[in-house]
């Protein structure tokens, strides 16, 4: 406990002071970086002089087993994460073509030094609307001069080591397979096919591990230090266990929407549902979020541009069933959903008020997700509906446990096979996706050298545009990112599309864009200040194909 608990007051300080110190610095330099990793240490040393170290627990035969298939699925992921081969940078899954390049793109421009708190990247005339935090911890890196490709791995590789043991700390064996292999049914195709692959990965229940932890950057802080509070939370009001100091909590939640705003929202539900049930807690919990409200409505505002980006939320009954109707739930959750339902059911039955908080708080969060959708994309729900699972897994085990044990290994056999094949199949060795050309980039930056590093740019819209991996902010960056994260883009799109495809009058639209640069791909790339003459044979703009949903 003591040891995680440092490192998490660690991340959380130093993203803080970062953030904090950005704004009368004029942004993130190498002097900034040092002065947050040291305010981020010496947080770290009280946190360690201030949590108790509590009682060791020994892992038995089955958390060793699955702390080790976490260990190896973590150092495929994370080692492979972005790796070069021959000329090319390569990812190894394909749901991070788009999102691994926007982080890139954030983490260089934010140590770039850009004033904060800063316009969004990937829009011209927009605020940074996206929780920075993860991608702000490797700026800080990269101001020190770690290589953005580097510390994308480190940061991948500590984030899971936090993970494996919140995990087990908060649930144990079977609360790691919940993260590594929830699943459904279509994974038990490889009885007819034969073949190892991610079968769940065109599903709406997709593979946790693969979908989200290696690809969302957030959550290799958010679902440590989530866990973390959880597990606090659970031993100091229904356990009669030992307190850590009280601005830990406060630092770690207040914080939380710099990293994941899912997670946050979560964990408030959390802390209403144990007001409610535990009267014997509330002062204590009207004190943490009493003195966490200020902080974290402050973060909230900034990452959601004070409050103004479009939520997307809706009405949404059935989720992402659209005509498929009961197959839909049955294909993608498997036993999971009768599952639930048993343990709703013994929850309420049985009325003990840790398992009322805790699972309760998860199967209501996992309802409301089946009825609301909380942002433009549906899909964007199993962002919530992923703390709702784990949180009832601890619970969920105490009611299988019991059970004889050909039944209890049925049961666990038909709910996580079909997310083991999935995830051995999404690790595949074979597996591996050109990103860009390593010397597209180096060209791209040759030509970019003159350029101011804040100018705004006109650029081809692809996910892998090399100005836009190198950090640059574009006047519209690409479309799946817009369109997601709620901005009002179209204006601006619509401009640049009649540029790109030359359009009658382009050349009057070219005159009237926001922008200052205009960047051709080439070959050669070139950088061109709008204003210049530029004849029609300038513009060359080779479509790729297959471009990533996002």
């Amino acid at each position: 406990m003591r040891e995680a608990g440092t490192a998490l007051v660690f991340v959380a300080a130093s993203v803080v002071a970062g953030v904090a110190l950005a704004f009368p610095m004029g942004g993130l330099s190498r002097e900034l970086a040092v002065l947050a990793f040291t305010i981020g240490l010496a947080s770290g040393v009280l946190a360690w002089r201030g949590i108790p170290a509590g009682p060791r627990r020994r892992p038995g035969a089955w958390d060793v087993a699955l702390l080790t298939v976490f260990a190896l699925a973590s150092l495929r992921a994370f080692l492979w994460l972005i790796h070069p081969v021959g000329d090319e940078w390569r990812v190894l899954s394909p749901n991070n073509l788009g999102d691994l390049s926007l982080h890139l793109q954030l983490i260089r421009y934010l140590a770039s030094g850009v004033s904060f708190w800063p316009e969004s990247p990937i829009l011209q005339g927009a605020p940074l609307v996206y929780p920075i935090g993860s991608d702000l911890f490797n700026s800080l890196l990269l101001c020190l001069g770690v290589p953005a490709e580097r510390g994308l791995i480190w940061a991948g590789l500590a984030g899971s080591t936090l993970s494996a043991w919140a995990l087990w700390r908060w649930g144990g064996a079977f609360a790691i397979a919940c993260l590594l292999f929830n699943g459904g049914l279509a994974g038990f195709a490889i009885f007819q096919t034969g073949q190892i692959q991610d079968f769940q990965s065109e599903l709406a229940w997709k593979n946790f591990f693969l979908s989200m932890f290696v690809t969302q950057r957030g959550l290799l802080y958010a679902l440590p230090a989530g866990l973390f509070l959880l597990s606090l939370w659970r031993d100091e009001f229904f356990r009669g266990g030992p307190r850590a100091p009280a601005w830990i909590p406060v630092l770690l939640y207040a914080s939380m929407p710099v990293f994941s705003v899912h997670a946050f929202l979560f964990l408030s539900l959390l802390l209403a549902a144990a007001f409610y049930i535990s009267p014997h807690s509330r002062r204590r919990l009207l004190l943490l979020v009493g003195t966490s409200m200020v902080p974290a409505t402050a973060a909230m505002a900034l990452v959601t541009g004070m409050f103004s980006a479009a939520s997307g939320m809706r009405w949404l009954p059935g989720w992402m069933q659209g005509s498929g109707g009961a197959g839909f739930w049955i294909w993608n959750f498997g036993i999971a959903l009768p599952l639930l339902v048993a343990l709703g059911w013994k929850t309420l039955r049985a009325r003990d008020p840790e398992a009322l908080c805790f699972a309760g708080a998860g199967l209501a969060v996992f309802l409301i997700c089946c009825l609301v959708s909380f942002a433009r994309w549906e899909w964007d729900n199993t962002k919530l509906f992923l703390w709702a699972w784990l949180a009832c897994a601890p619970y969920l085990w105490d009611m299988i446990r019991p059970w004889p044990g050909t039944l209890r290994a049925g049961t666990c056999a038909a709910l996580f096979l079909s997310g083991a094949v999935s995830l051995a199949g999404g690790l595949d060795g074979r597996h591996g996706y050109a990103l860009v050309r390593r010397s597209e980039l180096a060209d791209a930056a040759a030509a970019l050298q003159d350029v101011p590093p804040h100018a705004r740019l006109a650029v081809e819209p692809d996910y892998n545009n090399p100005a836009i991996l190198l950090g640059r902010p574009v006047l519209c960056g690409y479309e799946g990112h817009l369109w997601s994260h709620g901005l009002d883009y179209k204006t601006n799109w619509d401009a640049l599309q009649a540029v790109l495809k030359k359009n009658p009058g382009w050349r009057d639209v070219l005159a009237t864009l926001p922008a200052d640069w205009i960047f051709l791909k080439g070959p050669p790339p070139r950088a061109i200040p709008l204003g210049s003459p530029m004849p029609a044979s300038s513009f060359h703009w080779p479509r790729p194909e297959g471009a990533p949903g996002r």
